[in-house]
Parts: structure tokens; sequence; C-alpha cells
């Protein structure tokens, strides 16, 4: 039962809840108890002006008249109004009707000697406030029937509490109703999360209201993480099926290989299948350690070994790699790099993301075709072209050539995994470059690498 309480109050919406009710039934009480007291020290203030005037009425007619001829110069409706006793030598020259009622009569004169300011006496269940004046031998007592001011505090304390009560009630259903609206926003991320949970669908998104709030800046991040989920997911499984069939082939090759190696009656040479077993293997590793790479660097769990890099350098290192298969296929080769032209990067990681596109410029080239590279300062930015006469890219194709193991329908007849210009890209983002293609089919393309300077 305890932890059933527990996890009850746990909840943030009833936490929300309380602290909404909590703090608006605080501020409401604040303000009744500042409008009480308000009210009540007008109304009481204005008894005792009312008293002290009296008082100093009463006193400026003793001063005139002397105390024997008080009696003639004390209105009716002041002996109505007011309770007054004069007292000499604590002897009374003068009292009205009023004062003569009240009981105890003595209790009264007894305070007023004690008292220098007003005070308050219950008699005959009404309350009355006096105030006292004192001197060596005059003591002059004025007083007032404060009941109906106090009757009206009291009807007041009554409104008072039945407007707490109201003001909780209140406080209690606008704070339901502002928690349906406030949690509404997290139902819906709670629901659309428990819906792709249960059914695996990552199409799925938050509704999204617009709001402009904190829920509505949320659901709109929440969402664009799905679709990047999404994407990320349909290309590891697109990834996965594109490895198994790559895979699948150089593996059946070494099974048959094998199998022909270990026949009886097979004339294939041992040495050959171990060699073709051995180039098989080959492209297996090439395609996993190109993957591997790829995620890498894709995490940022590999390490980048960065240096002042002349560009120069770095194109003519990959020229190098290049050369033979460069004069084989006829190919005429243009460079225009500065050498005051320098990059920020890992050496052999750029190589390697160079060296890509060298390799394509290479492969998907015309006979006796031309491959140009050039370097340029743009807008304090390292612009680096690589061009060539090749067979060029479609267009529908150009959106995808930098996902993972896809290959356009005109590579499909040359040898490679599809991994090459993934790999580019992956390098580019870590050195925090950008690569940008445009083709013509069947009149070339240009790769343009942008480094911040």
């Amino acid at each position: 039962m305890f932890l059933k309480k527990s996890n009850f109050f746990s909840k943030i919406s009833i936490k929300i809840l309380l602290w909404y009710s909590a703090i608006f039934i605080s501020n409401a009480i604040f303000l009744f108890l500042l409008a009480y007291f308000i009210v009540s020290a007008t109304l009481r203030d204005k008894e005792s002006t009312s008293i002290s005037l009296e008082m100093e009425k009463i006193l400026l007619d003793v001063q005139k008249y002397g105390i024997s001829n008080i009696n003639k110069h004390i209105s009716h409706k002041e002996k109505e109004d007011f309770f007054i006793e004069i007292l000499v030598k604590d002897k009374p020259v003068y009292i009205n009707d009023n004062f003569k009622k009240l009981q105890p009569e003595s209790k009264i004169i007894a305070k007023a000697k004690l008292k220098n300011t007003f005070f308050t006496i219950k008699s005959n269940e009404r309350t009355f406030k006096f105030q006292p004046y004192k001197t060596n031998d005059l003591m002059i007592i004025v007083g007032k029937d404060v009941a109906g001011t106090e009757e009206l505090l009291e009807k007041f304390r009554e409104i008072f509490f039945g407007m707490i009560l109201f003001t909780m009630l209140l406080g209690i259903i606008g704070g339901l109703i502002a928690l349906r609206k406030i949690l509404l926003p997290i139902k819906s991320i709670t629901q659309t999360a428990q819906y792709i949970i249960n059914t695996g669908k990552l199409n799925e998104r938050i509704k999204v209201e617009n709001t402009q709030d904190e829920f509505y800046e949320l659901s709109i991040i929440i969402n664009k993480m799905l679709d990047k989920i999404e994407v990320l997911v349909k290309s590891l499984k697109e990834t996965i099926d594109n490895v198994a069939h790559d895979l699948r082939t150089p593996l059946t090759r070494i099974k048959i290989t094998s199998e022909l190696a270990l026949s009886d009656q097979s004339k294939l040479n041992p040495k050959e299948a171990l060699l073709s077993c051995l180039d098989e293997s080959d492209k297996i590793l090439t395609l996993l350690n190109a993957i591997v790479d790829i995620s890498q660097i894709e995490t940022g769990s590999l390490r980048l070994n960065i240096e002042k890099i002349q560009l120069k350098k770095l194109i003519d290192d990959v020229i190098d790699l290049y050369d033979y298969v460069i004069e084989e296929h006829g190919i005429n080769l243009y460079v225009k790099c500065d050498e005051n032209i320098f990059v920020y990067g890992d050496f052999n990681r750029l190589r390697q993301a160079l060296s890509n596109l060298m390799d394509n410029a290479i492969k998907y080239n015309k006979p006796n075709g031309k491959i140009s590279i050039k370097a340029f300062l743009i807008n304090n930015n390292v612009c680096l072209f690589i061009q060539d006469t090749g067979i060029g890219i479609d267009n529908k194709d150009l959106p995808y050539i930098f996902e993972r193991l896809y290959r356009a329908d005109k590579s499909r007849s040359k040898q490679g995994l599809g991994l090459g210009l993934s790999l580019v890209k992956a390098i580019l983002k870590a050195h925090e470059a950008k690569v940008r293609v445009r083709s013509i089919l069947n009149c070339g393309t240009i790769f343009c690498i942008i480094f911040r300077h």
C-alpha cells in the first residue's frame, strides 16, 4: 500500500498539480489576508479617530467652562453615541447614562488607570473601545460601542473562509485543466514511442501542434531524430544486404576453388587454387576494412593526426601512386596548385580520400582521356577540383553515390566495392571539409573539395 502511494506521488503530473494548486491557493490566501487587514485597520482606525476627536472636544470644554459646567456643554447626541466619565481625584464628577449601563463600571476605571492608549472591554456580550486621558488629579474616559465594526469584520472572516474553500476547489480544477494541456504533448510523445517499440515501425511521428513552446521544439527535435534513426536503420539494412551479397560471391569462389583443389579428378594446380583463394580473401578483407574505417570515422572513434599539410605535396604523393596506371591508360594529367596553399588534417587519411577520387577518375575515364587537378583559395577557403572526361554519372544516381555499397548501373561493369565515395565523404567530414559533385553523362565528372583555410 505504501509503495502504491509512493508511486502515486512520484508522478510528475501529481507533482505539477500539487505545486500549481499550492501556489494558486497560497497567493489567494495572501491576497484575502491582505484585504482583511486593510479593511479591519481602516475600520478600527476610523473608530479610534472618532473617540480621539470626542476626547479633544471634551478637553477643550473642560478648559473653557470648567469641570462643574461640563454637563451643560455635552450634547444629547454625544451622550447617546459615546460612553463618558470624568473623575477628579478618583471621584466621578460626570458620568453619562451609557457609561452607567456598563457592567462592571469599576473594571473599566481600573483598566483605564493602567492604560495610556486605547483598550477594549467586552460587556453584555458587546465590545467597547475606550481612550483614557490622565493628569495628576483629572482622568477622562471616552468610549464607544464598536460591536458593529467587529460584527462586520466577523462576517468578512466568514466570507473569507468560504472564499478560501472555493479558491482551493478552483485551484484544483484549474490545475487539472492546466495539467491536461501541459501533459498532452508528453502523452503524445509517450504513445508514439510505445507504438514504435511495439510495432517496430519507424515511420510513425509525433503529432505536432504549432504552439511555439518548449514542447513544440521538443516534438520537432524528436521527429527529426526519428527521421535520422529511420534513415540510419534503413541504411544499415541495405548495408547488411549489400555486404551479404558482395561477400557471397568471393566466398562461393573460395568454396568452389577449394573443393576443386581437393578433388582427386581435378586438374587444378593447388598453388593456383591457393592464389585464387588468397585474392578473394583480400577482396573480403578490403571490403570489411573499408566498412570499419567508415564506421570509425563517422562515430568519431578514429583518431586523426592533424598537421599542417602542403596541398601540392599531398597531390604529388597521390599522383606518384597512380603514375604507372595513368601512363598505361594514356590519360593526360594536368595539375595546377600553388606551393603556398596549405590545409590542416591527417596526411594519410586525406591521401586515402584523394586516392579514391583519382582511382575513379582513371577507372571510369575514356581511353586517352583527361584528368585535371586544380587548387585555389576562394573566399578564404581552399577549393580542390578533380575533373575527368569519363562516362559521367546519371542525374538519378548523383544523390546516392556517397551511400555505402551504392553502385550506379554503368559502374557495375567495373571492379569495385561501392565504398570508395562513402569513405571519401566520411574522411572529409571528419576534417570538417565538404565535397560537391557535378556530372554530365558521357562528358565527365568534377569533384570539388572545400577545406576551411
